[in-house]
């Protein structure tokens, strides 16, 4: 197989082939399944920090910050099919984790035909230190942790393009992102400093960062290169671009330093500066 072919073979459209794939199996199993309204709420109250653990169904969903003058520690809007999970505990140190309920195949099935209209939008309390377990369904999600004060997290991403944000804040940040099936755009704000790890599925992974930021960039794929821009310099590795460690200009004297370890799949992992208005 030739590389241009191999190109063309892994160019799926994810979406298009989901939705259609699930609308099948849905009406062969049964047809429409009326879509049901939840609003879920935590207030905050005495909690000083809080484990959250989100486990994504199918259809859109959205991580991100509550107002600053919130009472709450957690909001969700889901339009969902089937049946969830959430539950709360802990005071000070609060425990919330929130899944989908249901069996499969049928239930899943059902789900992915009407993925189109689902929806799971999730908003935390600002200033608070939170850790955070992701685990991704069927269909687009933007995670966008940068108002948010996050210790650690975990995002699995699932099955369509993910769209993450890092946290931008004074403390360091632990990060680590397991690809599955799709896109992965990940955005690390300016001044951020921290380390990152992704092990990539089926899909591209593409960083985008401020200019000047202080990189230390360690990487292998599987059938894919690693393309970083134009300055970094090459501390190991051989010719191709397959695997190796770079650093930015000026890495070593940096105070906000951002490492990232990427260990690929089928993609691509590209690095890039974006413009700052």
């Amino acid at each position: 197989m030739n590389k241009e072919h191999r190109k063309v073979e892994w160019s799926f459209d994810f979406e298009n082939l989901r939705v259609r794939a699930g609308q099948f199996v849905s009406d062969m199993m049964g047809g429409e399944v009326e879509a049901k309204r939840a609003s879920l709420q935590e207030e905050r109250g005495e909690a000083t920090s809080a484990s959250i653990q989100i486990d994504f169904s199918v259809g859109r969903a959205t991580v991100s910050a509550l107002d600053a003058g919130s009472a709450n520690l957690f909001q969700a809007e889901l339009k969902y099919i089937g049946e969830y999970e959430y539950e709360v505990s802990g005071g000070a140190e609060r425990v919330i984790s929130l899944r989908q309920k249901g069996s499969f195949p049928r239930d899943l099935a059902v789900m992915a035909g009407n993925a189109r209209d689902l929806h799971w939008d999730i908003a935390l309390a600002q200033n608070l230190p939170l850790k955070l377990r992701l685990k991704g369904g069927i269909g687009e999600s933007e995670i966008d942790l940068s108002r948010l004060q996050v210790e650690n997290f975990k995002l699995e991403t699932g099955l369509g393009q993910v769209t993450l944000t890092t946290p931008l804040q004074e403390s360091r940040f632990a990060g680590e992102v397991n690809g599955g099936v799709g896109k992965t755009e990940v955005t690390i704000p300016a001044s951020c400093r921290g380390r990152l790890k992704i092990a990539g599925g089926v899909g591209e992974v593409r960083v985008s960062v401020a200019p000047g930021a202080a990189l230390r960039v360690t990487g292998k794929t599987g059938l894919g290169q690693v393309n970083l821009p134009a300055g970094f310099k090459r501390l190991e590795g051989g010719g191709k671009q397959t695997s190796g460690v770079w650093e930015s200009p000026g890495f070593a004297d940096a105070d906000n330093q951002i490492l990232i370890n990427y260990e690929g799949g089928v993609g691509s992992f590209s690095l890039a500066y974006f413009d700052i208005l």
